[in-house]
């Protein structure tokens, strides 16, 4: 297995992320033993936050695959568009989703129909046992969001009866292939594992199935049935084990959904200092985010600091910010010293965040020096033809202006 490098931008490497992705922040807990059945699934949201909607879901086994769209209430911001190659378009009175493209228009169901109908599949699916998804996201984001819009429908109690928990094949391949591959993106884990050199990741099936193979393969054994094409007929035993034991629980990601909307009530007390800032670039964006997340997952809220600037002015906001000391780093806790206390004070002028900029290595002398000879070495006809066709130089020869001479070109002997 050949080792993987880190993506490269406009030539040179980017500074590695060490923020750890939610998904490799604690282990799995697992799954009891069982009779469990194994399902590759995921979603297509109209954005990355938990107000967004579902606009399409899909699963897949080795049997057979299951696959809707949801027409939304609302638009896919840009993002998403350009993710998922679809978009919202309105014909006449009606609205519609497109596929950006094959530009045919997508048969669409309403959310609640659709999850009903994906419910109702699982249930032939699951068989005896229960269902395990499979899915491969460094964030978790995908569970939360289906979670959400089953407890909108009061569709909970249903999806628990049927599923046991949620297997994120990013976490897995992270542990398993950390000695072979950089990155466990499901790009590169399908060119490396599954030997797919072109995956299509803007659509939910092909990375549900993705998800599936790449579960598979990692947890393939000697006795396993497979058929004339190379795929198994069904999960093996290694496969289910593996699955269940890098579960987690429906429960647990309850406990996650409930504790992203505690962090997200906090986030909002802060939109008095922050809502100006998210009106910047898109790298002043991100960072705003950070340091208001920052805040949020720390217990924090905007009330509590005022009252400390009420009281010790600077020193209370450095008193009440030394708890960040243990996770955040000394110039994000100086920089939100800095916009908050500038916010406080009606004599300062308010202050935003600095963006980051990514470390760009310098490229090698060795291809400086070739690109550089390669140009020393190379005249192109425009800079020859430049004084022939510059019309201020062609002027001044007219005028008369001696000084200025153009060499007359040489006939080759």
């Amino acid at each position: 297995m050949a080792m993987v490098t880190e993506v490269k931008v406009n030539g040179s490497e980017m500074e590695a992320n060490t923020e750890v992705p939610p998904a490799l922040a604690e282990k799995p807990v697992g799954l009891p033993p069982g009779k469990y059945s194994l399902i590759g699934w995921d979603m297509d949201t109209t954005g990355r936050r938990l107000i967004d909607e579902i606009c399409q879901i899909a699963a897949y086994t080795p049997k057979q695959t299951y696959s809707q769209y949801i027409m939304p209430y609302g638009d896919l911001n840009p993002g998403a568009r350009r993710r998922h190659n679809v978009r919202v378009v309105t014909v006449g009175r009606y609205r519609m989703l497109k596929d950006m493209v094959s530009h045919k228009i997508l048969k669409t169901k309403s959310e609640i129909s659709a999850l009903t109908d994906f419910l109702d599949w699982l249930e032939k699916e699951k068989g005896d046992g229960s269902v395990i998804l499979i899915y491969h996201e460094p964030r978790r984001f995908s569970p939360t969001m289906l979670l959400e819009a089953l407890t909108r429908y009061d569709l909970l109690d249903r999806f628990n009866s049927i599923v046991a928990g949620f297997t994120d094949s990013y976490a897995l391949a992270a542990d398993k292939c950390k000695a072979t591959v950089k990155s466990v993106s499901l790009r590169v884990l399908a060119r490396v594992l599954l030997d797919a050199d072109s995956l299509s990741v803007d659509s939910a099936i092909e990375r549900a199935t993705a998800a599936y193979k790449i579960v598979e393969h990692l947890a393939q054994g000697e006795q396993q049935e497979v058929s004339a094409s190379g795929e198994s007929l069904s999960a093996s035993k290694d496969m289910v084990e593996t699955a269940r034991v890098w579960a987690r629980p429906v429960h647990t990601e309850l406990e996650a959904l409930a504790n992203l909307k505690k962090i997200l009530e906090r986030q909002n007390t802060f939109r008095p200092v922050f809502a100006p800032l998210l009106r910047g670039a898109r790298g002043e964006r991100r960072r705003v985010t950070q340091l208001r997340r920052l805040l949020a997952d720390h217990g924090l809220l905007y009330q509590q600091l005022h009252d400390a600037w009420e009281k010790q002015q600077l020193a209370g906001l450095e008193k009440q910010l030394s708890a960040l000391s243990v996770s955040a780093k000394e110039e994000d806790i100086k920089e939100l010293i800095e916009i908050l206390d500038s916010h406080f004070d009606p004599a300062k002028e308010p202050k935003g965040p600095k963006p980051r900029q990514p470390t760009v290595r310098p490229r090698s002398t060795a291809n400086t020096n070739n690109t550089s000879g390669d140009a020393e070495g190379s005249t192109s006809d425009s800079q020859n033809s430049s004084s022939q066709n510059s019309p201020n130089k062609t002027n001044d020869i007219a005028a008369g202006d001696n000084s200025l001479k153009v060499q007359e070109p040489i006939a080759a002997n």
